[in-house]
């Protein structure tokens, strides 16, 4: 098979398509992730651009037909774990769907989303999926209000002002079971660590004070606010311990703050699920392996980011108003969560 000349040496579509033996426009609706091929002419076609040495000018292609086969991915703190989860399930589907991603990180910074999102914007991406560090920020909140590229938010709460379809987990449903369970086990006072003014921190608190309500008692609640970190974390626990009276049990809003609760935990020698019981949100390693193992509030994250690439591939097929998908979270009993100790509370 002769090379093509006209392209620098490189093999070109028409080599692939006398090689494939298919018309050039079938290897053109293949290699573009085009529907309308069979299994077995997408595979001869691969073959065949894979022997060549073929690749296809993604970028051509894209300006002819006013799409980038692209989704930008903006999320706020690529180092969690949890948002490593939702990333690799939004892939998942967007890269079978022949999507590719572009992600983007805003290091926890609300003044950075607004420019990740116009960068991404610039690019030509055709769609996008936000997981931003606040909901008000005013630079994003104009930037998105301006835009008619098709997005998906994951678990934020944005004006109706802007056209977004959300993916959100249903965190009241497994905190109020983690904190019946606690007031169940006999305790009263309870300390609440969250992070920022989101929808996740509201929900939980919402949660959190419900439950005492629906048992008849009166919400008896320390929370510490702040950044989800290892440092808030630590120093938040620092606070808790040391306010009198000092709560019986912790629950932790976001992994990021374990780290640093434990520490604290460890370098004063506290024994949990028997002096202090101490619930966390969000599956992580570290959940499982300590000693004792830490309670969790539970969640499918993979499930999570798979929605939000799904509920973005049915709005650029077919745009349609504006639509909340609600995914579940559960409560998972562990060994740092024990009865209160007589005399405590």
């Amino acid at each position: 098979m002769s090379k093509n000349t006209a392209s620098g040496g490189r093999s070109g579509i028409r080599e692939v398509a006398e090689l494939a033996g298919v018309g050039i426009a079938s290897v053109s609706r293949v290699l573009s992730g085009q529907p309308g091929s069979s299994a077995k002419m997408t595979e001869r076609v691969m073959e065949a651009a894979r022997q060549l040495g073929y690749t296809p000018n993604l970028l051509a292609q894209s300006l002819r037909r006013r799409s980038s086969r692209s989704i930008g991915f903006v999320c706020s703190d690529i180092t969690n774990p949890l948002l490593s989860s939702i990333v690799s399930g939004a892939e998942s589907v967007l890269t079978s769907a022949g999507f590719s991603i572009l992600l983007t990180n805003s290091g926890g910074e609300p003044s950075v989303d607004a420019q990740r999102i116009e960068l991404l914007q610039q690019r030509q991406v055709d769609g996008l999926i936000l997981l931003p560090a606040l909901e008000d920020d005013p630079a994003t909140l104009a930037l998105l209000q301006r835009s008619e590229t098709p997005l998906v938010v994951i678990d934020r709460s944005l004006p109706t002002t802007i056209n977004a379809h959300y993916v959100l987990s249903d965190h009241y449903s497994g905190v109020s079971e983690a904190t019946r369970t606690l007031l169940e086990l006999g305790h009263r006072c309870l300390g609440l660590i969250v992070g920022r003014d989101v929808r996740p921190t509201r929900e939980r608190v919402r949660a959190v004070e419900d439950s005492y309500r629906n048992l008849g008692l009166e919400p008896d609640l320390l929370i510490d606010s702040g950044t989800l970190s290892v440092e808030h974390g630590e120093e938040a626990m620092e606070r808790l311990l040391d306010s009198s009276p000092a709560p019986t049990a912790v629950i932790l809003g976001g992994n990021q703050l374990l780290e640093g609760a434990l520490r604290v935990i460890r370098r004063r020698g506290v024994a949990l699920g028997s002096e202090l019981s101490l619930i966390c949100c969000d599956d992580v390693a570290l959940s499982r392996l300590f000693e004792p193992p830490i309670a969790t509030v539970m969640r499918d994250n993979v499930l999570l980011g798979k929605r939000a690439a799904e509920l973005l591939l049915k709005q650029l097929e077919v745009p349609h108003a504006s639509e909340a998908v609600i995914l579940p979270t559960w409560f998972e009993h562990r060994a740092s969560c024990g009865p209160v100790q007589a005399g405590s509370g």
